[in-house]
């Protein structure tokens, strides 16, 4: 996790309270060291890549070398070798890197086993978790997760809001109350844009 999401999440309410618990750092160790492994991974591939380019450059060139040898050698005084037998150790340096390339692959797969195994856990302890009996209103909520940082002003589009309450010649202020839905959770349907009828954002929405 980079340093703005880990500031972000140390700022939310909610989610500074399991930011540092001992299975959240195991599992961001995890990843950690997971991405780690798939950068070498990466790493090792490119110079794989680049060795084998440049011995089939090598490779093809002999190979060619070889069919001018096999057709000069018909000819009297035979020819002048351009073949070379190929280097050697050649295919020992190849399956060092593959073995390598194998132990680093199986690393990261163990390494995703164990984040998943660890979400997992995760998920079933939040299955098993009961709610929360000390909260029995709103504003207690609010007080022990915090407030949103987003609030019901005109000039919050995506908090839904009320507009001062307009003034009766010879009444005064109306007891009518104007809402605009914020755009956080509401949505105005397209085929009634003028009539004003509101429907919940679905989750695909965002």
């Amino acid at each position: 996790m980079d340093a703005y999401s880990t500031k972000k999440r140390q700022e939310d309410g909610i989610l500074s309270m399991a930011l540092n618990a001992p299975n959240r750092v195991q599992q961001r160790s995890l990843s950690a060291s997971k991405l780690e492994g798939l950068k070498q991974e990466s790493e090792m591939a490119k110079q794989w890549h680049k060795k084998a380019a440049d011995d089939f450059i090598l490779t093809t060139s002999n190979c060619r070398g070889l069919q001018k040898d096999t057709k000069e050698s018909r000819v009297w005084g035979g020819p002048d070798y351009r073949h070379v037998p190929p280097r050697d150790g050649q295919s020992s340096e190849y399956k060092n890197q593959l073995q390598a390339l194998q132990r680093i692959g199986s690393e990261v797969t163990a390494k995703q086993e164990a984040i998943d195994k660890a979400m997992q856990n995760d998920y079933r302890q939040v299955r098993n978790t009961q709610p929360d009996t000390t909260v029995s209103s709103l504003q207690g909520w609010l007080q022990k997760y915090g407030s949103p940082r987003r609030q019901a002003e005109p000039e919050e589009r995506w908090r839904s809001t009320s507009f001062k309450q307009r003034r009766i010649p010879g009444i005064g202020p109306s007891n009518a109350k104007t809402v605009r839905l914020g755009a956080g959770i509401w949505r105005q349907r397209s085929e009634t844009d003028l009539k004003g009828t509101w429907n919940f954002l679905s989750a695909n929405s965002h």
